[in-house]
């Protein structure tokens, strides 16, 4: 008698009965793992120990030629391996059959350790395995105190470079932060602290830290505030009036400089005291001649000034008089006067 001949792919989708009915012999070894495929899982084959994580599995065979769902139980088993039970383990927490290539999943929650994220195509304890990949889950970072704030906040220039701690758990060298959304320069410290150098930003209050290890984010509890600050160049002069100085900072752009109803360029010297609504601007040593030359840079001409440290800063000036109500435009930067 002639033997049939038929494919291991044909033999598969046949029940062993079947198999064995024919006529001649088909080695056909574990039929519930002869189907299975190596899964990619996205965005990270990674988790937090929390669940809720929104995977997308990529894959084969997961609908037939109809698009009917072949995928019927997705289970997340400790180990290296997936066997045949689609009864084994944690279930997904739900998951979705996109199409014959793709499946949507939901993790639940899980203990910290290494798992095979499994797809079956029924939900008994001897299932075919349509495929299996590796998944990582970890706790998720916190966040707590940011070093030095006191009555919880922060303070940093609005320029950036500001440098802070951040203690909280969970950190690793991979560990990232943002502020308001902007990616600030993370060095790992410890496990409990995270060194962090701020980016900049508008001048303004109740920024937190936001932290992720790739396995959750937390903000901290503490707050940043973003204090305007200009810098100065040159940083020292002889005092003879329309010596041209450069300032950078923030915010320039679209403010009129005026002593009488604007921002005003002043040097004030050690010990001045500033007091609202009662300080005119006339008592201090303005820069004259503004040129705003961008959003953060503008140059003046010093005023006549004796020998001594000067604090430069921009202040709000209303009906000739230093208003606090509109707030320090920019906090000071030190510039020397001395005898040449």
């Amino acid at each position: 008698m002639r033997t049939p001949k038929i494919t291991v792919k044909r033999a598969v989708s046949m029940t062993v009965a079947g198999a064995l009915a024919i006529a001649g012999t088909v080695a056909v070894a574990n039929m519930a793992q002869a189907a299975s495929t190596t899964i990619k899982i996205g965005p990270a084959a990674t988790g937090s120990t929390l669940g809720g994580n929104q995977l997308t599995v990529t894959g084969a065979g997961f609908q037939d030629a109809t698009g009917a769902s072949v995928a019927a139980a997705v289970r997340f088993i400790s180990g290296t391996s997936c066997g045949v039970d689609a009864t084994a383990a944690t279930a997904a927490t739900s998951f979705n059959v996109i199409s014959k290539t793709k499946i949507g999943v939901t993790s639940p929650a899980l203990a910290a350790g290494s798992y095979m994220l499994c797809i079956f195509d029924g939900t008994t304890n001897t299932q075919t395995l349509l495929g299996g990949g590796k998944f990582v889950t970890a706790a998720p970072a916190t966040a707590t105190t940011i070093s030095g704030a006191a009555s919880n906040v922060a303070k940093a220039s609005a320029l950036g470079g500001t440098t802070v701690t951040v203690t909280g758990t969970q950190f690793s060298k991979t560990t990232t932060a943002t502020v308001d959304g902007v990616k600030a320069a993370a060095t790992y410290v410890s496990a409990t602290k995270l060194s962090v150098k701020l980016p900049a930003h508008a001048a303004g209050t109740g920024y937190k830290i936001k932290v992720d290890n790739g396995y959750g984010a937390a903000s901290t509890t503490d707050t940043v505030s973003f204090v305007p600050v200009v810098t100065v160049a040159p940083t020292s002069g002889s005092g003879v009036a329309g010596n041209v100085v450069s300032v950078t900072g923030s915010g320039f752009s679209g403010r009129t400089f005026d002593t009488t109803a604007g921002v005003t360029v002043v040097f004030l010297p050690a010990g001045t005291t500033l007091t609202s609504g009662t300080t005119t601007i006339a008592s201090l040593k303005t820069c004259t001649s503004v040129m705003v030359e961008s959003d953060t840079s503008l140059s003046c001409q010093a005023p006549i000034l004796t020998t001594g440290a000067y604090s430069v800063q921009l202040l709000n000036a209303v009906a000739s008089k230093y208003d606090s109500d509109y707030s320090t435009i920019s906090k000071s930067s030190t510039y020397t006067v001395a005898a040449f």
